[in-house]
């Protein structure tokens, strides 16, 4: 039988990054995990790991859900403790909360985007043994450093992974206080102040924004249908019964700047757990792209210098354009072996039908809706 030519290299090889970790390929050059034990559950040492909470200082602390042993959970308290929230339960949750591999792809992408380098986590003798393996491969993924604390006997599991991999023990609580109260780590945190604040949910008094009017191009649907917690069709707040609004104004030169962008962006920061989806609502608060639209804008490249997106973004928006970045490298959505405009890599977004009306509510949840559609008048 004759084999069929390929374009594809031998040695090429394209999957996504997946929450699997194996003792057997630990690269021993991380940073030993830190185990601080606690036998007696004493109080001060949970209050401790809490108080060295400095995202700042890339080291965010997580206190695990309690008694939640589903794969995806400890993914949530992660992006949680990064300061993300997920949707709010009286919407349908996007379908990557249910998704373990999705999950962990998020808090990957955050945790590389933000400059993470050290997670502590609470109460990890509760932690299921799959959970222990999802934060190696986090640990072998992202390079952090990763400091359990056990508050009672060191579970089987554990102990398993812990002679596999370079660790220390601390066993008394001046050494744990040295130990998580020590400065920042040789990797600087983003000169961005991306900690942000907004309230979740959203307050029923709160200003709502309008997005710049949508551009004619590229072509799309104008219309922006979302489905309900019923998963039937429904539309955003429309012209008459949407409440008072504020005009965003569109980001078409350097100089642009409105002081309702900067609330815009801790809305954005705070309420959208997913980097793909919050980097796409920036997009659309700074230039009025709609949902149909988001898929098929392009970024400028040597071979098709124009692009449809704006080169000079503000701080808030360039980082979390660079964490959907890194969550769509681990997808391995994009040929490393093919010019930009080939592979796909000139598309910022790959959005299905599911991520677009994910789009369309996570924008709602920031209290933006689309611009009023003018229009033109007949000729007669």
């Amino acid at each position: 039988m004759t084999s069929t030519p390929s374009s594809t290299p031998p040695d090429a090889t394209f999957h996504e990054w997946t929450p699997a970790w194996s003792p057997d390929h630990t690269d021993p050059a991380l940073p030993p995990v830190t185990l601080i034990t606690d036998t007696h559950d004493h109080p001060a040492y949970t209050t401790t790991a809490i108080a060295a909470h400095q995202p700042e200082l890339g080291r965010i602390t997580v206190h695990p859900t309690p008694l939640a042993t589903a794969p995806a959970y400890l993914a949530h308290d992660l992006i949680r403790a990064l300061g993300k929230h997920l949707p709010s339960p009286d919407i349908d949750p996007p379908w990557w909360t249910g998704n373990a591999d999705e999950s962990w792809r998020v808090a990957a992408a955050w945790t590389k985007a933000l400059n993470i380098s050290h997670y502590v986590i609470c109460r990890a003798h509760r932690i299921t043994g799959r959970h222990l393996e999802h934060l190696m491969a986090l640990r072998e993924l992202t390079r952090i450093h990763l400091t359990l604390v056990v508050s009672g006997p060191t579970p089987a599991a554990l102990a398993t992974i812990l002679k596999a991999a370079a660790h220390h023990q601390i066993n008394t609580l001046e050494n744990a206080r040295q130990h998580l109260n020590q400065g920042p780590s040789p990797q600087a945190p983003a000169s961005y102040p991306w900690w942000h604040s907004a309230p979740f949910p959203a307050p029923h008094d709160e200003p709502w924004y309008e997005l710049p009017p949508r551009p004619r191009r590229p072509a799309g649907t104008p219309g922006e249908i979302t489905t309900s917690s019923h998963r039937t069709p429904t539309r955003l707040p429309s012209t008459d019964s949407r409440p008072p609004t504020i005009a965003l104004p569109a980001h078409t030169q350097p100089d642009t700047h409105s002081p309702h962008h900067e609330t815009v962006a801790q809305r954005i920061h705070t309420r959208i757990a997913h980097p793909v989806h919050a980097a796409a609502v920036a997009i659309r608060a700074l230039t009025g792209y709609s949902t149909d639209q988001l898929p098929q804008i392009t970024i400028a490249t040597p071979q098709h210098p124009r692009g449809d997106l704006p080169t000079d973004l503000p701080d808030w928006a360039r980082l979390l354009q660079d964490a959907a970045r890194i969550h769509t490298g681990l997808k391995d959505y994009i040929r490393q072996d093919l010019p930009a405009h080939l592979s796909g890599a000139n598309r910022p977004f790959r959005l299905g039908s599911w991520d677009r009306n994910d789009v369309a509510h996570a924008t709602e949840a920031c209290h933006l809706v689309a611009a009023r559609v003018r229009r033109a008048r007949q000729r007669t």
